[in-house]
Parts: C-alpha cells; sequence; structure tokens
C-alpha cells in the first residue's frame, strides 16, 4: 500500500510538472506568436507606406495624363491621319437631331442596305469565280454577272446617299457650332447692363453690323431712318469695329431696345473673320449678320444692311409669325 500511494504521489507530481512545464511552453509559444505577428504588422505598414508612395505617384501622373487628354480632347478627336475633327456640346447634337429629325433613319436605312449590297456582292463574286474556275453546279454565268452589277450599284448608291447625308450632318453642325459660340459673345447694353448674346434670345433680333467707320455709320445711319419699326420688331443693332481707330458713337439711354456695344471685341473680330473666311469674302469688307429670336442665322452678306427690307418682313415682337416658324418665316427643317 506504502508503495503504491508513493507511486502515485510521484506519478502525481510528474503529471503537475509536466502540466506546468507545458504551460510555460505555451505561454511561449503564445508570445513567440505574438512577436510575430507585432514584426508582420510593422512590416506590412512599411510595405504599404513605400507602396502607397508609388501608387501616389503613380496615380499623379495618370491624373496629369488625363487632364492633358482631356485638355488635348477640347480641341477635338484625332480622325487617324493627323487632323483634328472638331467636337460639339451635347447641345450642339440635340440641336441637330431637332432640326434634322429623321437623318438618322435614314442614315440606319442606306447602311443596312448598303451591307445588304455587300453582302450580294461577295455572293456573286464568289459564283462567278467558281464558274470560271469550271465548277459543274455554278449557277450560270450571264445571271451571275446580272446579278453582280445589281449589287455593284447598288452598293455605289447607298454609299454616296450615306456619305451626302454625314456631309450634310458635319456642314449643320459646324453652322450650330458657330451659332453657339456666337451666343457666347458678351455686349453692353445702352442701360449698362452686361450680358451674353444668348441671354436676348426669345426678345431681340441680334443684326451684327461689322465694317470699318464709314461703314458703321451708314448702317446706324439706315437703320435710324426705320427706327421705330424695328424696335417693334425687336431689331438690335450691334456694330462691330475692324479697327480700333473707328469712332462710333456709343448708344444712348433711349437705345436700350435698339443699339447695344460689343464687349471683348477681339473675340466678335474673330468670329467675324471666320464667317469671311468661309464666305471667301476680303477683310476689308463690311458684313452684317442677322439672327433669328432663337439665335439662328436668318441671313448674312456684304455691302448695305437691307434694314427697310427687314422692317417689313420681320413680324412685330408681339405676334406670331406661323406655327413652328422660329417667329421669323420657315426655317430650314430637313423634314
Amino acid at each position: 500500500r506504502m508503495y503504491a500511494s508513493t507511486t502515485r504521489a510521484m506519478a502525481v507530481r510528474a503529471a503537475r510538472r509536466g502540466r506546468e512545464g507545458h504551460a510555460r511552453a505555451c505561454r511561449g509559444t503564445t508570445t513567440t506568436r505574438r512577436t510575430t505577428r507585432r514584426c508582420a504588422r510593422t512590416v506590412a505598414r512599411r510595405e504599404d507606406t513605400a507602396s502607397g508612395g508609388l501608387l501616389a505617384t503613380g496615380a499623379s501622373s495618370f491624373s496629369a495624363v488625363a487632364r492633358a487628354s482631356m485638355r488635348s480632347g477640347d480641341d477635338g478627336d484625332d480622325d487617324g491621319a493627323g487632323r483634328s475633327k472638331p467636337s460639339y456640346s451635347n447641345e450642339t447634337k440635340l440641336r441637330s437631331e431637332a432640326q434634322a429629325p429623321f437623318r438618322v433613319a435614314r442614315q440606319f436605312l442606306y447602311g443596312a442596305c448598303g451591307a445588304s449590297a455587300t453582302i450580294g456582292t461577295g455572293i456573286a463574286t464568289i459564283q462567278l469565280l467558281t464558274k470560271l474556275a469550271g465548277a459543274p453546279s455554278a449557277p450560270p454565268i450571264e445571271g451571275t454577272l446580272e446579278n453582280l452589277a445589281i449589287d455593284v450599284t447598288a452598293l455605289a448608291v447607298f454609299a454616296f446617299l450615306y456619305t451626302r447625308e454625314e456631309k450634310a450632318k458635319e456642314k449643320q453642325m459646324a453652322r450650330i457650332g458657330r451659332e453657339e459660340r456666337l451666343g457666347r459673345l458678351r455686349l453692353e447694353l445702352a442701360g449698362g447692363r452686361s450680358v451674353r448674346l444668348e441671354d436676348l434670345r426669345g426678345f431681340s433680333r441680334a443684326v451684327i453690323v461689322s465694317g470699318d467707320e464709314e461703314y458703321l455709320r451708314d448702317a446706324i445711319g439706315d437703320a435710324e431712318r426705320v427706327r421705330e419699326e424695328l424696335v417693334k420688331r425687336g431689331v438690335l443693332v450691334i456694330p462691330v469695329p475692324t479697327t480700333a481707330s473707328a469712332d462710333v458713337l456709343p448708344p444712348a439711354a433711349e437705345d436700350r431696345k435698339f443699339r447695344a456695344t460689343p464687349l471683348r471685341v477681339n473675340e466678335w473680330l474673330e468670329w467675324v473673320r471666320e464667317q469671311k473666311s468661309m464666305a471667301k469674302v476680303g477683310d476689308d469688307k463690311g458684313v452684317y449678320v442677322g439672327l433669328r429670336m432663337d439665335g439662328r442665322v436668318r441671313s448674312s452678306g456684304t455691302g448695305r444692311v437691307p434694314f427697310e427690307r427687314f422692317s417689313v418682313e420681320l413680324p412685330p415682337v408681339d405676334s406670331w409669325g406661323g406655327a413652328l416658324d422660329g417667329f421669323d418665316g420657315r426655317v430650314g427643317v430637313d423634314s
């Protein structure tokens, strides 16, 4: 019994020492794991800091490139041949679609028919080649040549129609874009208020007169003769001198609805020169541009401004010139 009790006591002490050693080992392992985790977190923070710097540098470089691309994109897209294609605002595109509501449908029809003619041309060409190669099951060469001629003619016609629509669209977009740029030019009314030309849409029919001092004086004199009728019709005369030495009398207080003074004359002259260049008109000639109430160009030309004709043809501001006509007679809506 003594031997058994002694043996049990020794076994209990051994088991206790084993548990204490295991506990110490476990504590050491836990400490080691904690230390390892701390070291790993420290290293990770350092790596994140370094990589964050690289990412920040890369992001800043990417942002700079993106900003440069956006700035270059404002001038237009490259068409692949080194030429810059003009870019237009959404408002310009919407105005173009409103003036030509069926152009998209026509272009889709021309494109679909052209694609069908292309497929037919390919099939007829293959049939012709197989017949020339002596294939016994090939269709007769007379019918194949007839089909090929029809398909090629149809392809040429639809390609011409589609190209004509595309050119008309680009021409219309360019015109609307010029009108939008004109609307952003600033002027000063007789009362001293500074506004954009587009702010007068729906209220005034602006007539821009550009030339030397003599041309401007003659134009203002012609407008004064029918001043009352022009005021009834909302005509606003904007003289734009082409020379800095031109002496044009500023509008008086009673000219608030009749005359205005252009601000930043260089921007107005730049727009006028662009119109002259497109119309192949010399820089020394005086020109005029008459606008509708909605900002579209109604008439333009060289020589004396036909204010008397404007006073007769234009309807008064408080009257309706006709349904869906822009208040100024029929407009060029592509139906």
